[in-house]
């Protein structure tokens, strides 16, 4: 497998000033810093989604891209065909394995969106992996972004998913005094310092 960005159109002094329009304030010049960056990551506001990143998945299995594509929210998906008369390949001869090249469009919102369920133990372990082959990505562009992409139980304090249990996030959140597991902040910081980094 093989992910990059092909696209990445993020304007964060445009984010800030649509943020500043949607409280009757005038345009700033002034580019916004990464304390306020993660705040308005953390509260999820509207202006995140006028944004677009293009990545291209390489030779990703094709299951893992059926995965990918059940996301509908602020993303649009390009999966190569499997159509016989295209590929030359008899289509009763291919496997859910076997590899396919897709791209898709994002929105910020909808990478955390995506990552609170591609990052979870429940999701397909090759499905963690080419998610976070993406965010590695997507660090290489910006960091906050990155930081802010977080499994379902971090956000949550506590694992959501009553059709399986995991104590992932508990133990990744064991470094923090009880106080501390109230601050989301706090909570991402501990996770980041402990998430899954791929040698690359």
């Amino acid at each position: 497998m093989e992910v990059k960005i092909v696209k990445w159109d993020v304007d964060w002094l445009e984010i800030k000033n649509l943020c500043r329009t949607t409280i009757s304030m005038g345009d700033s010049k002034v580019e916004p810093t990464q304390e306020w960056k993660r705040k308005l990551l953390l509260a999820e506001h509207s202006p995140l989604r006028h944004s677009l990143i293009t990545a291209e998945f390489k030779d990703i299995p094709y299951y893992v891209s059926t995965h990918l594509v059940r996301h509908h929210m602020g993303v649009e998906k390009y999966v190569g065909t499997s159509r016989e008369d295209r590929t030359g390949v008899d289509r009763t001869k291919r496997r859910q394995t076997d590899p396919v090249t897709m791209r898709m469009d994002f929105n910020i919102q909808s990478l955390i969106n995506i990552s609170r369920k591609r990052l979870c133990t429940q999701a397909d372990k090759q499905t963690i992996l080419a998610w976070t082959m993406l965010l590695e990505s997507i660090r290489e562009y910006d960091e906050n972004i990155y930081w802010a992409c977080v499994p379902e139980g971090i956000r949550s304090c506590g694992c959501t998913e009553g059709f399986g249990k995991c104590s992932r996030c508990a133990q990744m959140l064991g470094g923090l005094q009880k106080e501390e597991l109230f601050n989301v902040e706090k909570r991402y910081d501990e996770y980041n310092s402990k998430r899954l980094v791929l040698n690359k």
